[in-house]
C-alpha cells in the first residue's frame, strides 16, 4: 500500500512538472506572438514589407498607391551631361584641368551602354570581344594617344514593397535622376581603378553615354576618355611615319586620316 502512494506522488510531481513546462512554452509562445503582431506580421492582408534597395529612408505612401517613375528617354541627354559635369568637378578638386566635351566619343560611349542593355550584359569588352579601343576604330576615331573608360550600372529603383501573403510586388519608389547621377560618379569615385581613370593628369577629351534598362529598371553608364593628338583625323595634318610619333594607328594614310 505504502508503495503505491509512493508511486501516486511520483506521478503527480511528474504531472506538475510537465504542466510547468507547458506553461513556460505557452508563456515564450504568447511573447512571441506579441513581438510577430508588434512587427506587424499579423496584420491584414493589406499591409506590405517593405523591402530596401540601395541607400535611402523608408518609403511612405498610402497602400495600394503606385508611384511611377518619371520618364526616362528625353532625360537621357541631362543625364549625360550632369555626369560629365560632376566628374569635371571631382578632376577641379583635385586641381587638375577640366575635360572637354567630345561628341563623337559621347556617341561611341552611348552605343556601348545601349548594347550592354540589349544584349545583357555588363562588361567593358562586348560579347564579340571588342574593346573601347576597338569600338572607338569602328567609328573613325584614332586621333588619341591614350584612353580610357568608366562604366556604371544604377538602379532607378530605391526601395519597394511587396504583399507578404503572395509574394508580389506592388509599389516601388525611385531614385532622383540627380540621386542616380550621384550613385555612378560616387561609386567611380569610391573605386581605386575608376578613380585613377578620372584623375588621369594628361586626360583631355571625354564624353559619356547613358542608356535605360526597362526590364530592371537600371541606368547604364559608359565614359570615355582620350589624349587627343593633332594628326590623323579629317583636316589634320596628315600622319607620316617618323614625323607624329604620337599617332596611335600604323603609319599609311588616306584622305588625311591616319588609318
Amino acid at each position: 500500500m505504502a508503495a503505491a502512494r509512493k508511486t501516486r506522488k511520483a506521478w503527480k510531481w511528474k504531472e506538475r512538472k510537465a504542466d510547468a513546462a507547458w506553461v513556460v512554452m505557452a508563456l515564450a509562445a504568447i511573447a512571441l506572438v506579441a513581438i510577430a503582431y508588434n512587427q506587424g506580421l499579423f496584420r491584414s492582408r493589406g499591409e506590405r514589407m517593405y523591402i530596401m534597395v540601395g541607400e535611402g529612408g523608408w518609403p511612405e505612401f498610402e497602400p495600394g498607391l503606385n508611384i511611377n517613375p518619371p520618364p526616362v528617354p528625353g532625360n537621357i541627354s541631362f543625364m549625360e551631361l550632369e555626369a560629365f559635369r560632376r566628374v569635371n568637378m571631382e578632376r577641379q578638386a583635385a586641381g587638375l584641368s577640366e575635360l572637354e566635351w567630345n561628341g563623337e566619343l559621347a556617341y561611341v560611349a552611348r552605343l556601348h551602354s545601349e548594347d550592354m542593355v540589349s544584349r545583357g550584359y555588363f562588361d567593358h569588352e562586348a560579347p564579340d570581344g571588342k574593346t573601347h579601343d576597338n569600338r572607338l576604330h569602328d567609328q573613325g576615331i584614332y586621333y588619341y594617344n591614350k584612353s580610357a573608360e568608366n562604366l556604371a550600372k544604377i538602379s532607378y529603383i530605391s526601395s519597394y514593397t511587396y504583399d507578404i501573403m503572395s509574394g508580389r510586388v506592388m509599389n516601388r519608389t525611385y531614385r532622383t535622376l540627380g540621386e542616380v547621377i550621384g550613385f555612378a560618379v560616387g561609386g567611380w569615385m569610391n573605386s581605386t581603378g575608376h578613380r585613377e581613370n578620372i584623375l588621369i593628369k594628361d586626360l583631355d577629351q571625354s564624353g559619356m553615354g547613358v542608356a535605360y534598362d526597362p526590364g530592371n529598371q537600371s541606368f547604364h553608364f559608359t565614359q570615355l576618355f582620350i589624349t587627343r593628338v593633332h594628326c590623323g583625323y579629317k583636316d589634320a595634318s596628315c600622319c607620316r611615319e617618323g614625323r607624329y610619333a604620337l599617332c596611335y594607328m600604323p603609319w599609311n594614310c588616306t584622305e588625311g586620316i591616319c588609318g
